[in-house]
């Protein structure tokens, strides 16, 4: 291989795991700040005599998504641990690809997850105008 294909390679190699950590940091970004909102809007119409509607489900699917993400982050860590290990001679017991093919399923079951839970919570929401309760005005 030539000098400048070598750089080229190693400049490839960088710019994978830099776009993979900006990937895993946007799922739990999407996964995290929409339980955080979903939150924050359920405590916002809590006190005012609103129904609330049932947003347990999308709330679990944005925690799983976020689980999936922390799964997905530590088998991008396995894969650089074992690239590393076969960098410096050492032979793993397990190859690289298997943790590299896990971190991508992972990262996708993410990804379904935060869909899915949009989807769901996107259902839920009322579609009509809210009736909001009125101060009792006496004339």
């Amino acid at each position: 291989m030539g000098m400048i294909q070598q750089q080229h390679a190693v400049e490839t190699f960088k710019s994978i795991q830099v776009l993979s950590l900006a990937g895993l940091r946007l799922l739990a970004l999407f996964n995290g700040g929409a339980a955080v909102a979903l939150l924050a809007y359920l405590g916002n119409i809590a006190g005012k005599g609103i129904a609330i509607p049932k947003m347990a489900l999308p709330l679990k699917l944005y925690l799983f998504g976020l689980f999936f993400c922390g799964l997905a982050f530590l088998a991008g860590y396995a894969t650089q641990l074992v690239l590393y290990n076969e960098s410096i001679g050492r032979s793993p017991k397990l190859k690289s690809q298997w943790f590299q093919a896990a971190g991508v399923v992972l990262a996708m079951l993410s990804l379904l997850l935060f869909v899915v839970g949009s989807s769901v919570a996107a259902g839920r929401f009322p579609s009509g105008p809210v009736a909001t309760p009125c101060a009792d005005v006496s004339v």
